[in-house]
């Protein structure tokens, strides 16, 4: 039996590392390979997107592309990198503040959470059912 745990602990700390290297919570992962399974832990690992990979790229709120050249460069660059083009400043955006909705709520929990809550809903199903 102490076996089966150390087993079940090492894998899980597994799934953490990998969550970690692909820009995910390490400690979050581990704990929910703890409490569901390491192995489907796992799949979910491999299954969500890459956020580290994610990182580097341009991003649409974060670069334009240049009038002359027509590469990517930051929003708040006055000069392209490219071809030395001057860029007028961006006009000044008013912040909108739309009041967030249960549903967008929902949304942006991420898989994470919904896993999380599934996880410990079997584990409560489960001992309850042992209970009985």
């Amino acid at each position: 039996m102490l076996a089966i745990i150390f087993f079940w602990l090492l894998f899980a700390v597994v799934v953490g590392m990998m969550a970690a290297g692909r820009g995910r919570s390490g400690f979050g992962w581990f704990i929910l390979a703890c409490l569901i399974s390491p192995l489907v832990a796992g799949v979910f690992v491999l299954l969500v997107t890459n956020k580290a990979a994610e990182r580097g790229r341009p991003h649409p709120s974060t670069h334009v592309k240049c009038p002359d050249c027509k590469e990517l460069i930051l929003k708040d660059a006055r000069v392209c990198r490219f071809c030395g083009c001057k860029l007028s400043p961006p006009p000044a955006a008013t912040p909108q503040s739309p009041e967030p909705s249960f549903v967008q709520d929902l949304r942006d929990m991420g898989a994470t959470k919904v896993i999380y809550w599934a996880g410990l809903a079997a584990v409560a199903a489960v001992l309850l059912a042992w209970k009985m």
